[in-house]
């Protein structure tokens, strides 16, 4: 058993090529024995049948030929025994006859006998003998003595008593075989009173056995053995007198047929013969009857081998054909592995193998395309609200992400427990696949979080949450949890549903964690004591110098104020905030001298004296008057973004480069960092590292020496292909392409 295990994991273990070609052999091996076997034993059985029918004719011929002598003999010895001077001494008893009379009838009776005798070849002694057991015999060639047939030897053999009830005219015949071993043919005939029908004798006569033979050689019987088998079971093999062991008598059923003795391996062939009551039987050995058929069992097996032989080669063809492909398409991995995406397969047909060729070029456009590094900026791009509309535009255009609606939210879902990687990486795959069919992108955070962007209405997020937390405990029995930032209209307002959705997570994951609830929202902890949301919108809004948003949202907040009964300590708390925000943006502007000394002390006054509809609205009035557009700006860039950028071109190489790294030695917050970033140099931090490091990359790439690996290690990225990536995807061409293009271009 363990040797068959071993051998069926080693047959696995073979290449592909050498799998099928044996299979195909093996296959084919067993079905032309199965066919070879099959037509042997059909064609086996078919000159069996041949040959046997074939014996039985000259069997048929044979006893034709027997017939005419037996035929005489009985008529020859009918006339003898009806004859009036044989019937009149048999019913009156020669033997008490007297003078002249007595020596008349025996001279006639051996008169008549030895006439018979002379009459037919091959008679060997004629015995008459009556009832009154007076023999008479024809006195040729005698077997044995006339007192031999009365004695009581003879007697209890039977063959009066057979005579006696054989109600039959024809004679009995048989073979003796007598005291000296010879063995004659016998036919015993019983002589009636043709008067009153008693019995008056019986005639004897005895034929050699050598005329059997002359028979034989007359009838073409000269290959195998031919018998004769008695009414009594006596086995007589003509010109031996020997018996023939090869007969068996018991499977010899009808008048004639033919079986094959498997044991010794003989045919036998046998037809009955109704004068004498014999059975003519001609065996033969089977490999002299089927010796044709070893000529064609030998024609089957060079058949055979040419068979195989040519079963090998077209095997081998097929499995080339479908393994080289795939052989193919493996060293194109290798090389994708390696970072060479300037790849195509050539599928030559519209098979499988066709299909996997054209689903292989399309997976590498959609590497070569940076599909990948492209959803992670789009997402981290909405993260740190730094969209800009021709960045939005590009990504729908690369992605299919359309931001058709005007909400958005974030949110965030936790694995409960630990799982294997396999499990989260299936869990990573449905996702996926749900994004196909809703307004959804989502993407990978850490170990057991992703990040997910909804563009639609509240009810079509709830309903998608719930419906993707279903799917994934279904499939692959995990505990999800989702914790959902608020709800803005704006895009680049994400970040801060992000935020939510961040800080609600890291609130409740633990002990805390409700084993009911699967969804959590930000709303429902804190809606009815702060409206945060409210505030983040204005925040942003003021940061942006919108003075028209702040405005409307500034509405809404006092509508949704009145409406939810907020208590004055939470409305203090809110303009406050919004107060002291508007203070930061005035010193960051250099406009913080336009405030009296006595402007926070003013502030509080008014918010506790007022309600929040004149609260607020004169807020805004002051936010127009500050923070309008036509206020001017600062031109000349910060001291933290002089020093960014120093950080920026010292570090590029740094492959952990990023804007955590930079707002550590700055000390800044993320958030406003990225937005100062932007609105001073122009363009994201992203995008201008990724300006510095191409830069870089171009100058390093014009030297033949340096390969392209140690060329993505200086700047920045660990892995060469994802800088092949990256770099065909801002310049239009792989490092490999720019790098012959420009030599071609100095050349």
């Amino acid at each position: 058993m363990r040797s068959s295990i071993n051998g069926f994991r080693v047959f696995h273990d073979l290449k592909l090529v050498k799998k099928l070609w044996l299979s195909f052999s093996l296959v084919t091996l067993i079905a032309l024995i199965i066919f070879a076997m099959l037509s042997s034993t059909y064609i086996k059985r078919f000159m069996t049948d041949r040959e046997g029918n074939a014996m039985l004719q000259k069997i048929e011929y044979f006893t034709g030929s027997m017939d005419s002598y037996i035929q005489s003999i009985e008529k020859s010895s009918q006339l003898l025994v009806y004859n009036e001077n044989i019937q009149d001494p048999l019913s009156a008893n020669a033997a008490n006859l007297n003078g002249m009379n007595r020596i008349q009838a025996y001279n006639y009776i051996y008169d008549q006998l030895r006439q018979l005798s002379a009459r037919f070849y091959g008679i060997e002694a004629i015995y008459l003998v009556d009832k009154y057991q007076n023999v008479y015999d024809s006195g040729v060639g005698m077997n044995f003595t006339p007192s031999y047939l009365v004695s009581d030897e003879f007697v209890k053999q039977g063959w009066y008593d057979k005579m006696a009830s054989n109600n039959s005219s024809n004679s009995l015949w048989s073979f003796i075989k007598w005291r000296d071993k010879q063995t004659s043919i016998v036919m015993f005939k019983t002589i009636y009173d043709k008067n009153n029908l008693q019995i008056l004798g019986y005639l004897i006569i005895s034929i050699s056995p050598t005329i059997l033979n002359n028979y034989l050689a007359s009838s073409n019987l000269d290959e195998g053995t031919n018998s004769i088998v008695d009414s009594n079971g006596f086995i007589f093999s003509a010109g031996s007198g020997a018996e023939n062991p090869h007969i068996d008598i018991a499977r010899m059923t009808g008048t004639k047929g033919h079986y094959t003795e498997e044991r010794d391996n003989y045919v036998v062939a046998y037809s009955k013969h109704l004068l004498t009551n014999w059975t003519f039987v001609h065996t033969i050995p089977e490999s002299l009857l089927l010796k044709d058929l070893k000529r064609i069992n030998n024609l089957w097996i060079a058949f055979l081998g040419l068979s195989l032989a040519l079963m090998v080669i077209v095997s081998v063809f097929i499995s080339r054909t479908i393994s080289m492909p795939m052989r193919k398409m493996i060293r194109m991995l290798r090389h994708v592995e390696q970072g060479n995406l300037n790849l195509k397969f050539q599928p030559l047909y519209k098979d499988e193998l066709g299909d996997l060729g054209r689903a292989f070029n399309h997976m590498i456009d959609k590497v070569r395309e940076g599909e990948p590094l492209m959803r992670e900026k789009l997402v981290r791009s909405l993260i740190e609200g730094s969209m800009t509309e021709s960045e939005a535009q590009m990504f729908e255009e690369r992605l299919g992400f359309r931001l058709s609606s005007t909400s958005f939210r974030v949110v965030l879902l936790h694995v409960h427990g630990g799982n294997d990687k396999e499990v989260l990486d299936r869990a990573e795959s449905i996702i996926h696949e749900f994004e196909n069919w809703h307004e959804m992108i989502s993407i990978y955070l850490s170990s057991e979080q992703y990040c997910l962007i909804f563009n639609g209405t509240n009810e079509e997020v709830f309903n998608k949450i719930n419906v993707l937390i279903a799917v994934l405990k279904e499939r692959l029995g995990l505990q999800m949890y989702a914790f959902v930032g608020n709800q803005y209209e704006h895009v680049n307002l994400i970040k801060i549903s992000f935020e939510e959705a961040k800080t609600l997570l890291n609130y409740l994951v633990g002990e805390r964690m409700d084993e009911q609830t699967h969804v959590f929202f930000v709303g429902d902890s804190w809606k009815l004591q702060y409206p945060e949301a409210y505030e983040n919108k204005l925040l942003y809004y003021m940061e942006q110098r919108d003075i028209d948003n702040c405005a409307a949202v500034m509405e809404e907040l006092i509508v949704y104020a009145r409406a939810s009964h907020l208590v004055p300590h939470v409305l203090y708390a809110l303009m406050a905030s919004l107060y002291n925000h508007l203070y930061k943006l005035l010193i960051k502007s250099g406009q913080s001298a336009v405030l009296s000394k006595s402007w926070f002390g003013d502030v509080q006054e008014k918010l506790l004296s007022q309600p929040l509809e004149k609260n607020g609205r004169q807020f805004i009035a002051l936010v127009r008057e500050h923070l309008s557009p036509s206020v001017p700006e600062e031109k000349k860039p910060s001291r933290s973004i002089l020093k960014s950028l120093q950080i920026i071109n010292e570090h590029y190489s740094d492959v952990g480069l990023g804007i955590d790294s930079v707002v550590e030695q700055i000390g800044l917050n993320a958030n406003y960092f990225s937005q100062l970033f932007k609105k001073e140099v122009g363009v994201g931090f992203t995008d201008y590292v990724g300006q510095v490091r191409m830069e870089h990359a171009k100058r390093l790439l014009e030297e033949p020496a340096n390969k392209i690996k140690d060329i993505a290690l200086q700047v920045g990225f660990m892995n060469p292909h994802y800088f092949s990536i990256w770099f065909k995807d801002n310049t239009g061409l792989s490092p490999s392409q720019y790098r012959k293009q420009l030599l071609g271009q100095i050349g």
